[in-house]
Protein backbone atom coordinates (compact mmCIF):
# COMPACT_ATOMS: atom_id res chain seq x y z
CA UNK A 1 0.00 0.00 0.00
CA UNK A 2 1.61 3.51 -0.56
CA UNK A 3 1.51 5.82 2.02
CA UNK A 4 1.00 9.62 2.10
CA UNK A 5 4.80 9.90 3.51
CA UNK A 6 6.21 7.95 0.59
CA UNK A 7 4.19 10.51 -1.51
CA UNK A 8 5.53 12.98 -0.15
CA UNK A 9 9.55 11.80 -0.54
CA UNK A 10 8.60 11.12 -3.62
CA UNK A 11 6.99 14.59 -4.54
CA UNK A 12 9.79 16.26 -3.42
CA UNK A 13 12.64 14.38 -4.92
CA UNK A 14 10.28 15.00 -8.21
CA UNK A 15 10.73 18.93 -7.45
CA UNK A 16 14.55 19.21 -6.25
CA UNK A 17 15.07 22.73 -4.95
CA UNK A 18 18.85 23.65 -4.25
CA UNK A 19 18.30 26.06 -1.32
CA UNK A 20 17.40 23.01 1.51
CA UNK A 21 17.28 23.62 5.22
CA UNK A 22 16.40 21.47 8.02
CA UNK A 23 14.77 22.89 10.94
CA UNK A 24 14.54 19.77 13.04
CA UNK A 25 12.56 17.68 10.91
CA UNK A 26 11.12 19.68 8.53
CA UNK A 27 12.50 20.81 5.38
CA UNK A 28 11.96 23.84 4.63
CA UNK A 29 12.46 24.85 0.78
CA UNK A 30 13.42 28.29 -0.89
CA UNK A 31 13.49 29.11 -4.52
CA UNK A 32 12.77 32.56 -4.81
CA UNK A 33 9.12 32.53 -4.86
CA UNK A 34 9.23 29.99 -7.73
CA UNK A 35 6.59 27.71 -7.24
CA UNK A 36 4.49 27.13 -4.19
CA UNK A 37 6.26 23.54 -3.53
CA UNK A 38 9.89 25.27 -4.15
CA UNK A 39 9.18 27.78 -1.45
CA UNK A 40 7.52 25.83 1.51
CA UNK A 41 8.03 23.61 4.45
CA UNK A 42 8.14 19.94 3.84
CA UNK A 43 6.82 18.70 7.47
CA UNK A 44 8.63 15.34 7.64
CA UNK A 45 9.05 15.02 11.85
CA UNK A 46 8.27 16.77 14.68
CA UNK A 47 10.15 19.28 16.08
CA UNK A 48 11.86 18.58 19.68
CA UNK A 49 10.34 22.57 20.26
CA UNK A 50 7.37 23.33 18.01
CA UNK A 51 7.18 26.78 19.18
CA UNK A 52 11.39 27.69 18.33
CA UNK A 53 10.62 25.91 15.14
CA UNK A 54 8.02 27.69 13.89
CA UNK A 55 9.94 31.08 14.88
CA UNK A 56 12.64 30.18 13.18
CA UNK A 57 10.99 28.97 9.87
CA UNK A 58 9.42 32.13 9.82
CA UNK A 59 12.23 34.09 10.29
CA UNK A 60 14.35 31.87 7.56
CA UNK A 61 11.56 32.84 5.16
CA UNK A 62 11.14 36.57 6.55
CA UNK A 63 15.04 37.11 5.54
CA UNK A 64 14.32 36.66 2.03
CA UNK A 65 10.81 38.35 1.43
CA UNK A 66 9.06 35.31 1.32
CA UNK A 67 5.52 34.44 3.40
CA UNK A 68 6.20 31.42 5.43
CA UNK A 69 4.48 28.50 3.82
CA UNK A 70 3.64 24.89 4.57
CA UNK A 71 2.81 22.13 2.64
CA UNK A 72 0.43 19.84 5.05
CA UNK A 73 -0.54 16.55 4.64
CA UNK A 74 -1.83 13.43 6.17
CA UNK A 75 2.14 12.82 7.13
CA UNK A 76 2.81 16.43 8.23
CA UNK A 77 4.73 16.36 11.46
CA UNK A 78 3.73 16.64 14.68
CA UNK A 79 -0.13 15.14 14.17
CA UNK A 80 -2.49 18.16 14.58
CA UNK A 81 0.36 20.77 12.65
CA UNK A 82 -2.51 21.74 10.15
CA UNK A 83 -4.64 23.09 13.84
CA UNK A 84 -1.73 24.67 15.01
CA UNK A 85 -0.75 26.71 11.67
CA UNK A 86 -4.83 28.31 12.02
CA UNK A 87 -4.55 29.21 15.83
CA UNK A 88 -1.16 30.88 14.44
CA UNK A 89 -3.34 32.54 11.72
CA UNK A 90 -2.09 30.86 8.90
CA UNK A 91 -4.25 30.89 5.54
CA UNK A 92 -5.60 27.35 3.74
CA UNK A 93 -4.19 27.60 -0.13
CA UNK A 94 -4.28 25.32 -3.19
CA UNK A 95 -5.95 22.06 -1.75
CA UNK A 96 -4.53 18.86 -3.58
CA UNK A 97 -5.29 15.36 -4.71
CA UNK A 98 -2.08 13.04 -5.51
CA UNK A 99 -3.58 10.03 -7.65
CA UNK A 100 -1.79 7.15 -8.73
CA UNK A 101 -2.68 4.47 -11.13
CA UNK A 102 -0.22 0.90 -12.87
CA UNK A 103 0.91 2.52 -15.50
CA UNK A 104 -0.29 -0.21 -17.92
CA UNK A 105 -3.69 0.06 -17.36
CA UNK A 106 -3.52 3.71 -18.23
CA UNK A 107 -2.18 3.31 -21.74
CA UNK A 108 -5.45 0.96 -22.03
CA UNK A 109 -7.16 3.01 -21.67
CA UNK A 110 -5.34 6.23 -23.35
CA UNK A 111 -6.16 7.08 -27.06
CA UNK A 112 -3.46 5.91 -29.35
CA UNK A 113 -3.42 8.63 -31.70
CA UNK A 114 -0.99 9.94 -34.58
CA UNK A 115 0.48 12.96 -32.96
CA UNK A 116 4.03 12.97 -33.28
CA UNK A 117 6.11 13.64 -29.98
CA UNK A 118 9.11 14.02 -29.23
CA UNK A 119 10.58 12.35 -25.93
CA UNK A 120 13.78 13.96 -24.66
CA UNK A 121 16.16 13.65 -21.60
CA UNK A 122 16.00 17.99 -21.05
CA UNK A 123 13.43 20.54 -22.46
CA UNK A 124 14.78 22.56 -24.70
CA UNK A 125 14.15 26.36 -24.97
CA UNK A 126 10.49 25.90 -27.18
CA UNK A 127 9.38 23.37 -24.54
CA UNK A 128 9.90 26.23 -21.57
CA UNK A 129 8.77 28.69 -23.42
CA UNK A 130 5.47 27.37 -23.79
CA UNK A 131 4.97 26.39 -19.89
CA UNK A 132 6.60 29.47 -18.94
CA UNK A 133 3.88 31.39 -20.88
CA UNK A 134 1.10 29.22 -19.40
CA UNK A 135 2.33 28.06 -16.19
CA UNK A 136 4.86 30.42 -14.81
CA UNK A 137 4.87 33.56 -12.77
CA UNK A 138 8.17 35.99 -12.99
CA UNK A 139 10.75 37.72 -15.64
CA UNK A 140 13.93 36.39 -16.99
CA UNK A 141 15.54 35.20 -13.32
CA UNK A 142 12.32 33.36 -12.28
CA UNK A 143 12.28 31.16 -15.01
CA UNK A 144 15.84 30.08 -15.19
CA UNK A 145 15.49 29.24 -11.09
CA UNK A 146 12.54 27.27 -12.93
CA UNK A 147 14.13 25.88 -15.56
CA UNK A 148 16.74 24.60 -12.72
CA UNK A 149 14.08 23.02 -10.94
CA UNK A 150 12.87 20.95 -13.70
CA UNK A 151 15.97 19.97 -14.72
CA UNK A 152 17.21 19.11 -11.30
CA UNK A 153 16.17 15.40 -11.21
CA UNK A 154 16.04 12.24 -13.93
CA UNK A 155 13.04 13.53 -15.65
CA UNK A 156 11.48 12.84 -19.15
CA UNK A 157 10.21 15.93 -21.70
CA UNK A 158 7.63 15.61 -24.30
CA UNK A 159 6.81 17.82 -26.78
CA UNK A 160 4.80 18.36 -30.05
CA UNK A 161 5.73 20.46 -32.64
CA UNK A 162 3.56 21.58 -35.21
CA UNK A 163 5.11 23.92 -38.52
CA UNK A 164 8.25 24.77 -36.18
CA UNK A 165 5.83 25.50 -32.88
CA UNK A 166 5.58 23.60 -29.98
CA UNK A 167 2.29 23.41 -29.07
CA UNK A 168 2.13 20.44 -26.28
CA UNK A 169 4.68 19.68 -23.47
CA UNK A 170 4.89 17.76 -20.60
CA UNK A 171 7.42 16.30 -17.77
CA UNK A 172 7.65 13.15 -16.42
CA UNK A 173 9.87 12.69 -13.48
CA UNK A 174 11.62 9.61 -12.49
CA UNK A 175 12.34 8.80 -9.11
CA UNK A 176 13.12 5.35 -7.95
CA UNK A 177 10.27 2.65 -9.55
CA UNK A 178 8.10 5.98 -10.12
CA UNK A 179 7.11 8.03 -12.84
CA UNK A 180 5.25 11.34 -12.10
CA UNK A 181 3.20 13.58 -14.55
CA UNK A 182 3.99 17.25 -14.09
CA UNK A 183 3.94 20.29 -16.29
CA UNK A 184 1.39 19.37 -18.72
CA UNK A 185 0.68 22.31 -20.92
CA UNK A 186 -1.25 22.73 -24.71
CA UNK A 187 -0.92 26.28 -26.17
CA UNK A 188 -4.65 27.59 -25.51
CA UNK A 189 -5.03 27.77 -29.55
CA UNK A 190 -4.30 23.94 -30.16
CA UNK A 191 -6.97 22.94 -26.82
CA UNK A 192 -9.52 20.05 -26.98
CA UNK A 193 -8.18 17.82 -29.73
CA UNK A 194 -5.99 15.08 -27.99
CA UNK A 195 -2.41 17.01 -28.05
CA UNK A 196 -2.26 16.81 -24.08
CA UNK A 197 -3.13 12.94 -23.56
CA UNK A 198 -0.87 12.20 -26.86
CA UNK A 199 2.00 13.55 -24.88
CA UNK A 200 1.29 11.81 -22.07
CA UNK A 201 0.58 7.99 -23.82
CA UNK A 202 4.46 8.99 -25.39
CA UNK A 203 6.11 9.48 -22.22
CA UNK A 204 4.58 6.58 -19.90
CA UNK A 205 5.81 4.19 -23.18
CA UNK A 206 9.02 5.64 -22.44
CA UNK A 207 8.95 4.89 -18.79
CA UNK A 208 7.44 1.44 -19.27
CA UNK A 209 10.43 0.81 -21.59
CA UNK A 210 12.38 2.35 -19.18
CA UNK A 211 11.58 -0.31 -16.56
CA UNK A 212 8.47 1.66 -14.33
CA UNK A 213 5.34 0.78 -13.51
CA UNK A 214 3.41 2.88 -11.93
CA UNK A 215 2.51 7.10 -11.98
CA UNK A 216 1.49 9.30 -10.10
CA UNK A 217 0.62 13.43 -10.50
CA UNK A 218 -1.19 15.94 -9.18
CA UNK A 219 -4.84 17.46 -9.57
CA UNK A 220 -6.28 20.93 -8.13
CA UNK A 221 -9.16 19.01 -5.94
CA UNK A 222 -11.81 21.90 -7.17
CA UNK A 223 -10.79 21.24 -10.45
CA UNK A 224 -13.50 18.57 -11.40
CA UNK A 225 -12.56 17.95 -15.78
CA UNK A 226 -9.28 17.44 -14.54
CA UNK A 227 -10.15 14.89 -11.97
CA UNK A 228 -12.61 13.44 -14.00
CA UNK A 229 -10.41 12.91 -17.02
CA UNK A 230 -7.72 11.14 -14.90
CA UNK A 231 -10.46 9.09 -13.07
CA UNK A 232 -11.19 7.68 -16.49
CA UNK A 233 -7.71 6.67 -16.86
CA UNK A 234 -7.45 4.68 -14.21
CA UNK A 235 -6.17 7.19 -11.89
CA UNK A 236 -7.22 6.80 -7.86
CA UNK A 237 -6.50 9.11 -4.91
CA UNK A 238 -4.29 8.32 -2.11
CA UNK A 239 -3.47 11.20 -0.32
CA UNK A 240 -3.82 14.71 -0.56
CA UNK A 241 -2.18 18.35 0.33
CA UNK A 242 -2.99 22.13 0.87
CA UNK A 243 -0.51 24.83 1.73
CA UNK A 244 -0.48 27.00 4.97
CA UNK A 245 0.49 30.51 4.49
CA UNK A 246 0.99 33.43 6.89
CA UNK A 247 2.06 37.24 6.15
CA UNK A 248 4.45 37.75 9.05
CA UNK A 249 5.72 41.08 10.53
CA UNK A 250 9.14 41.52 9.98
CA UNK A 251 11.10 41.22 13.71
Amino acid sequence: MTTAARMDELMHRAWPVADVVDFDGWVARRAAGVTQRANSVLPLGAPGDLPKALSLVETHYLSQGLAPRFQVGPASRPEGLDEVLAARGYEVGSPTLVQTAEIGRVLELLPDDEWRVNISPAPDDDWIELWWREDGHGGDDAKAIARGILTGGRALYGSIREQGTVTAVARLALVDDWAGLYCVVVDPAFRRQGRALAVMRELLLEATSLGFDRAWLQVVAGNEPARALYARLGFETVSRYHYRFRTVARP
